[in-house]
């Protein structure tokens, strides 16, 4: 397709290819704002914050992990959008639950960020073994929370995180580490996550992580970079797409967003009201349309549309692989996502 048929997309009447995974699902949803589950084998209590459908059920479980220092309120409009469209979203925070907001945020950035460094890859057990434990206690959740009363399918389960959450999601689902100067293979993998969603995760780096680390990588995954994202390795903003590269090819996508910086993919970091992009009114159709046309030039003024493509490639991710939707593998290896964003979102496959 050229690049005038590509201008002729108006903001007025999306694609119905696009719309299906950018519009609010169908599904009332509901959040518990936080939930203590504990977890008697690590004896540690894990706060929860749950987002579900309203009725019906069951239905599939994703847990997202989140970044170094944040905690289970990130990415809250992201995480609404899956559970619109018939997900129960479970995010636990990881380390210092319990305590004040100021140490929930500094403390724990800078005590997340040390970690690793300090303790070597068993330091990734504690984050992995969070994502773990809300797995194996699905059942005692819908026994626990009134609103996941029937909800969780637990044969039917993804992971998806952002940052140090990016990281933590890869290891659990199939990434190894190597320690350095002794040789040992660390591994960390779950069977039971159906895809793998990394958002602004690492590339090789000084923690473990080498050009074979996902060698073992054989579960369908989603890697999201972007422009103004980069690493801290001379590859630039490629690194973060390293995953995408390394892992054996089939079903591995990769999202590459110009002007996207590290939380464009997330959306706001704040629980406010948001309108259904399937009903924005005329003024936000245009202030989109104008923000669409200045982005084919400068892409990260449009950060409205960067996290509408990230939306609509996550969710159709965890359809294809999760609810194993073919229609969804379809879109996802077409070039429509490219073509409606003026070729600022590239999905790529192998």
């Amino acid at each position: 397709m050229t690049s005038n048929t590509l201008e002729h997309y108006d903001d007025n009447q999306p694609p119905s290819g696009i719309m299906r995974f950018l519009a609010r699902g169908k599904h009332e949803i509901e959040v518990v704002h936080e939930h203590i589950l504990h977890d008697a084998a690590r004896d540690k209590d894990i706060p929860l914050r749950i987002y579900a459908p309203l009725t019906g059920g069951p239905y599939p479980l994703v847990v997202f992990s989140h970044g170094a220092g944040d905690s289970n309120a990130t990415s809250p409009l992201l995480l609404r959008h899956w559970a619109s469209h018939g997900y129960v979203v479970i995010a636990p925070t990881h380390l210092f639950g319990a305590r004040p907001l100021i140490e929930r945020s500094l403390l724990r950035l800078r005590e997340e960020l040390r970690r690793p460094q300090t303790q070597g890859p068993e330091a990734w057990r504690e984050r992995t073994g969070d994502l773990v434990s809300v797995m194996n206690h699905a059942d005692a959740l819908m026994h626990d929370v009134p609103l996941l009363r029937g909800k969780i399918d637990s044969t039917r389960m993804g992971i998806a995180g952002h940052s140090f959450g990016g990281y933590t999601v890869m290891l659990l689902g199939g990434a190894t580490l190597t320690e350095e100067g002794k040789g040992v293979v660390h591994r960390f993998s779950d069977p039971r996550p159906r895809g793998v969603i990394i958002i602004s995760g690492p590339g090789r780096d000084d923690m473990g992580l080498t050009r074979d680390s996902w060698d073992e990588f054989i579960k369908p995954l989603l890697v999201m970079a972007g422009s103004r994202d980069p690493g801290y390795l001379p590859s630039g903003t490629m690194w973060r797409a390293e995953p995408y590269h390394f892992a054996p090819p089939g079903d591995k996508y990769l999202l590459y967003l110009r002007g996207a910086h590290h939380l464009s993919y997330v959306g706001p970091v704040i629980d406010i009201p948001s309108r259904d992009p399937a009903q924005r009114g005329p003024i936000a159709n245009w202030v989109r349309t104008a923000a669409r046309s200045v982005a084919k030039v400068l892409p990260a003024v449009d950060q409205t549309g960067l996290f509408d493509y990230s939306r609509i490639a996550s969710l159709a991710f965890l359809d294809a692989y999760v609810k194993d939707d073919a229609s969804a593998i379809a879109f996802l290896q077409s070039k429509e996502l490219e073509r409606y964003s003026l070729r600022n979102a590239r999905l790529s496959y192998r």
